[in-house]
């Protein structure tokens, strides 16, 4: 019996479990109408446009990940532009909160938690990126496993590797816990498969890619932040709440210890591998919370259900906290960096010639919405979507300082190359500068 079936938790009727959802799908709804595309969103949408053969397709090339959300995207491509196809992931954002109300509706305190906390609402909320999908699959596996139907939910699981490499460990708890819980492992095979091939197209994916080399700089600091995943704030993801943090999770599960075991080795697996390759990614640590509530889930009655209840608090505070500096900031109330360079550029502007970005990922958005290239500051390409493989990042290309006057520059952290270009003896000036909630300080210059 799951958590969200155990007397238990059942506290409330579905009638006010139902407004909390209402209210979560409004708020979805305010957040995307507010929010202005980022760099990810934009780098995966130029990408599929640039994928050429068989091979591209089935090795996504230089992004380290699985291919499934680039097919998706191809197939949208065909109807839509990305203005339009990014509200698919404004409905899974609603789906899953349909999802979240048939597993949760009579526990309603857990469901507001999961609903209002950083990672639903905004992680893998509306955001125009695989991770709402990652979500689907994984509310839909564990429905199928209240209904009896494990290996049903097993197949959405490794189909969900196809749309991020992290989703393996989600799949690997799943696997131990079906063992454990005595299914035949021979008809895991099948979708052990597909998933180890997804898993592979997403280590070949990242070969060339400089951001998917390991590195041990700060490595124990690095751990202690992955494994503190439920204090979102980065000054409080220290060593001693990771240690609380997982001796909470031990606790509440310490009725299920096999189940428990499981966790805790792949937690430590998880948070290695991430601090290796990625530094400090509250992004990724989402798959360390949704790890969690399966093993809760899965334990049942068996669950100490209060001390889910208490690790999920931290997460749910920040995301209120986010969602109220979002709304307060949406994105009409700024500046539109691109209306004020055609402004001011006049008829006649060649973004593929008098467009620079620095660094480079800085246009990828603004690029995938208005059907624009670009060049790229950091290695001098015309863009198109960014190859990781052939840039250095913090690289000032020549064709900076040299490009022919006037043309104009969109940068983020925009001093190193503003003194670049001082030195070079090129007279700049500012025409706007605004924030991507998301990306950060965003300013557009004329250089001549």
């Amino acid at each position: 019996m799951s958590l969200a079936a155990s007397p238990e938790a059942a506290r409330t009727g579905p009638a006010p479990a139902l407004i909390v959802v209402l209210a979560y799908m409004a708020l979805q709804i305010a957040l995307f109408a507010g929010h202005s595309p980022w760099r990810d969103e934009g780098q995966a949408w130029l990408l599929v446009g640039h994928l050429n053969g068989p091979t591209d397709f089935l090795v996504i090339p230089g992004e380290g990940h699985p291919p499934l959300w680039y097919w998706l995207l191809s197939a949208l491509r065909m109807g839509l532009g990305f203005d339009q196809a990014r509200s698919l992931t404004l409905l899974v954002a609603l789906v899953n909160a349909m999802l979240l109300l048939r597993l949760f509706r009579h526990d309603l305190l857990l469901l507001t938690l999961l609903l209002f906390g950083i990672v639903v609402t905004q992680y893998w909320g509306f955001n125009f990126r695989p991770y709402g999908l990652v979500l689907t699959l994984v509310l839909g596996a564990l429905l199928l496993e209240r209904e009896g139907r494990p290996l049903a939910g097993t197949w959405l699981l490794a189909l969900a590797c196809g749309l991020h490499f992290f989703s393996g460990f989600l799949f690997a708890f799943w696997l131990l816990a079906q063992l454990r819980r005595g299914m035949d492992w021979r008809l895991l095979v099948a979708p052990s498969l597909l998933a180890a091939l997804f898993g592979l197209s997403a280590i070949l994916s990242a070969a060339g890619n400089p951001a998917g080399n390991p590195s041990t700089e700060n490595f124990a600091a690095e751990i202690g932040y992955a494994l503190a995943w439920p204090l979102t704030w980065p000054p409080l993801r220290t060593w001693p709440l990771a240690i609380a943090s997982l001796a909470l999770i031990a606790v509440g599960l310490w009725r299920e210890k096999l189940l428990l075991v499981f966790l805790l080795a792949l937690t430590l697996a998880f948070s290695l591998g991430t601090s290796v390759l990625y530094g400090q990614s509250a992004w990724h640590s989402a798959f360390m919370m949704v790890m969690t509530l399966i093993a809760f889930v899965l334990a049942g009655e068996k669950a100490r259900r209060w001390a889910l209840l208490v690790l999920l608090v931290p997460q749910a505070l920040v995301g209120i906290a986010i969602t109220s500096n979002r709304l307060q900031e949406p994105a009409w109330t700024k500046p539109d960096v691109y209306a004020a360079i055609l402004a001011d550029a006049g008829p006649g502007f060649e973004p593929a010639r008098q467009l620079i970005a620095w660094q480079d990922f800085m246009l990828t958005a603004t690029a995938a919405s208005k059907g624009i290239s670009y060049i790229s500051g950091n290695n001098g390409e015309v863009l198109g979507p960014i190859d990781w493989r052939h840039r250095e990042e913090g690289r000032i290309a020549p064709v900076v300082l040299t490009n022919p006057a006037p043309y104009w520059l969109v940068c983020g952290e925009c001093a190193p190359v503003l003194e670049a270009l001082d030195r070079a003896g090129r007279a700049t000036t500012l025409l706007v500068e605004t924030e991507n909630f998301d990306d950060g300080p965003i300013a557009a210059y004329r250089v001549e």
